[in-house]
């Protein structure tokens, strides 16, 4: 397994008040579910970034398994 040195708080100020809304079962679900192109499956992300684009959460980062980039759109709460 690849070794990949994380930030220490890669969420902006707006998107950790967003993903502070998410449930704690929720948020661990997300991070351990983000499709990876090259392991071609679901596989955990070491995070990196995590800021809104307009209304939705963006969380970007590498791959637990392989290191290649990935990312993982968190859409809005039905308002």
């Amino acid at each position: 397994m690849i070794q990949l040195i994380q930030p220490g708080d890669p969420f902006t100020p707006q998107g950790r008040r967003r993903w502070e809304k998410i449930p704690e079962w929720a948020q661990k679900k997300i991070l351990d579910n983000v499709f990876c192109s090259r392991c071609l499956g679901s596989v955990p992300i070491l995070l990196e970034t995590a800021e809104m684009k307009g209304k939705d959460l963006i969380l970007r980062g590498k791959c637990k398994y392989c290191g290649k980039d990935v990312c993982r759109l968190v859409e809005p709460e039905d308002e």
